[in-house]
């Protein structure tokens, strides 16, 4: 079974190999110090887990803008008339060219949302 790059078990080793890389030395660690360092690691493997997250979640942001501005480039300015009806069949979107061609005709019973 491969694991997916953005798995729990990827991200968990990734951000473990960024902590040790910059590991906090204990000196005659007092009784109770290494659990409390040990819920330091814990909570520094997390915050970067969450920064790897962050991050994937940002670039798959940008994926989907990216291809949303295709998709209005695609839709608005074909220069064939497009429109996006609703369930009943009313026209909820049209495209610029339909927007044009309703200009041109304004007797047309096409809705200008």
């Amino acid at each position: 079974m491969t694991t997916k790059p953005n798995s729990p078990d990827t991200l968990r080793a990734e951000a473990e190999a960024q902590v040790a890389r910059a590991p906090i030395a204990l000196v005659n660690p007092h009784p109770g110090e290494e659990l409390l360092y040990k819920l330091l690691h814990e909570f520094q493997v997390h915050q970067i887990e969450l920064q790897m997250q962050n991050d994937a979640l940002r670039q798959a942001q940008l994926v989907v803008e990216e291809s949303r501005d295709r998709y209005v480039d695609l839709y608005d300015f074909a220069p064939i008339v497009y429109f996006t009806l609703t369930r009943d069949g009313t026209i909820s979107e049209l495209n610029l060219t339909a927007a044009d061609l309703r200009g041109a005709h304004p007797t047309l019973p096409w809705s200008s949302t």
